[in-house]
């Protein structure tokens, strides 16, 4: 079991899920409640919220490594179609899951949707970033671009969320060993 644990593919879906989507998460939520906290702030210094603004770019960052590994590194993995006469199928997540009846929605539902999901909250992240590098302070001043940046860091925290969890339910009943 320890040689499963520490293996290529289990350590770059650790990487994938737990360092990348986790910090995303951890960071998209800090964010959102940084700017729920500053918003309409009559007198913000200049230096005050910058560690907002290195937050906003970390967001993307973890986002997007999350989704290039993703989608390069783990999916393929996933993928891997057995060779014939193989019986056991553990080896081999996506046959493993598509061979037993109770497991494959998590294919035709949760895989598909970890595969074309993740790029919304990476852009959406990115676009908050841009905002809060043009428009700096005026991120924190103006309620009605503070409630935008809310608005798309909680749609971008929520579907990154759905998605761990799909991941979790894909991991639990087929991890990558």
């Amino acid at each position: 079991m320890g040689d499963q644990l520490f293996a290529p593919d289990s350590i770059w879906t650790m990487l994938h899920g737990i360092a990348l989507g986790g910090g995303g998460l951890v960071t998209l939520f800090t964010a959102f409640f940084s700017l729920q906290l500053l918003e309409g702030s009559p007198s913000i210094e200049e230096d005050r919220p910058q560690y907002l603004f290195w937050l906003l770019m970390l967001i993307p960052g973890f986002l997007w490594l999350s989704v290039l590994a993703g989608t390069y590194i783990v999916f393929p993995r996933y993928r891997t179609t057995p060779p014939e006469g193989i019986t056991d199928l553990i080896q081999f997540p996506k046959s493993f899951i598509q061979s037993n009846p109770n497991t494959i929605w998590l294919h035709s539902f949760a895989m598909e949707t970890k595969e074309h999901l993740p790029w919304i909250p990476a852009m959406l992240s990115s676009a908050v970033a841009f905002v809060a590098v043009r428009y700096r302070l005026q991120l924190l001043t103006d309620r009605n671009l503070n409630r935008v940046a809310r608005a798309l860091l909680l749609l971008s925290f929520l579907i990154v969320s759905y998605i761990a969890l799909l991941g979790t339910f894909v991991n639990k009943a087929a991890p990558l060993q």
